[in-house]
């Protein structure tokens, strides 16, 4: 038998987790179906870096990445590796993305992230505020290291177009760089600090605002795979070819009045079948996790050259970085591991290179260029679209879930969707 639910959550992680929480403040009864635990190990909130960046402002898609990238894509230990697989959907993507370097649709890019952003990062302080919500949030800022002139006189120079935005953002000579951490070497030619970052430990983060879902009165049901989407037609919504009937999982079958996909690197393989190609590219990421040492400050650290993060998280720090196209691979590369522990050896010593108390790999959901996909599906009234948060879905998690509830409840939607529309790169076909 099938069981009715009022909205149903595909997926466990940060984003689900969100959609469900102000899914649940706003008095619905959000039903969350995860293939795993919430949470998973296996999924890209687990162990990530842990940031929250209101000041990142630069969408993936940018120009000279595509030239800066096959530089290093021979190379299975740089910043970026891709992997040529005889598959249309990643060909496809790359033309996508292809298209997306271009100035304008950089620039175009910017100021919807920004305000998805900033208004994220209210959010986490509305959570933290709230009574018992240990988010483990600490808002001290993070600072990106330059190691090269060049480059770091790029970076000033975008960090004054990004002030338009409202990014707060100051530069940093060598030795103040240094007095806020002293352990960084006398290579370094300079800093910019961002002082209206935060960061969280992830895992800890997204389970407990689970728990606040929870006495909100949604429900999780882990170990419960989705295994495909049956839709009908309809003469709903003008449009829409009909809506998502019923949802078939390892556990049951459900009839939804509405679903929300936030699977994250997996939700084209449920949009597929349905006529809708929906352009997302899993990007594996990496972290390492080592025990903090003595004197390391609160605050995390971007090797720009580097291209690594190093975040403090409690009696431990963990490095994180590189982004690698070579599909659903879970393989854990030797090589890319030791690419991001030479690289924060370089500038911290002997302390990232201790043993590791963990280590994980986690496919991030990439779009085309650089921004999420959310809002209703182009051929399904009922279905509700979150994925594509490339590297920074912890730090857009509860302005995704408060917008996707917007979206459902019919509300007004605070931010403007437009350039967060599902179908904004075209459709596969109508079912």
């Amino acid at each position: 038998m099938s069981e009715r639910v009022e909205v149903l959550v595909i997926g466990g992680g940060i984003i689900g987790v969100s959609c469900a929480y102000y899914l649940a403040e706003r008095g619905l009864k959000p039903v969350v179906v995860e293939r795993d635990e919430v949470c998973s190990f296996t999924g890209s909130t687990y162990a990530n870096a842990g940031l929250i960046v209101p000041s990142d402002v630069e969408p993936l898609a940018a120009p000279g990445v595509l030239s800066r990238g096959l530089r290093w894509m021979l190379d299975s230990s740089s910043p970026f590796w891709f992997r040529p697989r005889l598959c249309p959907y990643q060909w496809r993507w790359l033309a996508l993305f292809k298209s997306a370097c271009t100035e304008a649709r950089f620039l175009a890019g910017m100021r919807p992230l920004r305000e998805l952003s900033v208004a994220s990062s209210v959010l986490y302080d509305e959570l933290a505020a709230k009574d018992g919500l240990d988010l483990t949030l600490h808002r001290n800022g993070w600072l990106v290291i330059h190691e090269d002139a060049a480059t770091y006189a790029e970076a000033v120079v975008f960090e004054r177009e990004a002030q338009r935005l409202g990014v707060r953002a100051e530069t940093l000579e060598p030795e103040e760089v240094r007095a806020r951490v002293p352990q960084l070497p006398r290579h370094v030619v300079g800093g910019i600090f961002n002082e209206e970052n935060a960061h969280v430990l992830p895992d800890r983060c997204t389970l407990a605002l689970a728990d606040r879902a929870r006495a909100l009165g949604a429900e999780f049901r882990p170990r419960t795979e989705v295994l495909h989407l049956e839709a009908g037609r309809n003469g709903g919504r003008r449009g829409a070819a009909g809506a998502v009937r019923r949802v078939v999982t390892t556990r049951g079958v459900y009839e939804p009045q509405t679903v929300v996909l936030a699977a994250g690197a997996w939700s084209p393989h449920l949009t597929r079948p349905l006529g809708f190609d929906l352009p997302v590219q899993p990007a594996k990421g990496y972290s390492v996790t080592v025990p903090r040492p003595d004197g390391f400050p609160e605050l995390p650290l971007y090797l720009a050259e580097r291209h690594i993060c190093i975040t403090p998280m409690n009696d431990t720090i963990r490095m994180a970085g590189t982004l690698e196209l070579s599909g659903y691979d879970t393989t854990m590369r030797p090589r890319r591991l030791r690419g991001i522990v030479r690289g924060a050896a370089a500038l911290l010593g002997p302390v990232a290179e201790q043993e590791p108390t963990l280590l994980w790999r986690g496919p991030r959901p990439l779009s085309p260029d650089g921004l999420p996909f959310i809002g209703r599906s182009p051929h399904h009234e009922n279905l509700v679209i979150a994925t594509g948060h490339c590297m920074i879905g912890l730090s857009l998690g509860p302005a995704t879930g408060k917008l996707v509830a917007r979206i459902v409840t019919g509300e007004q939607p605070s931010l403007g969707p437009d350039p967060f529309a599902p179908d904004r790169f075209g459709v596969a076909g109508r079912v």
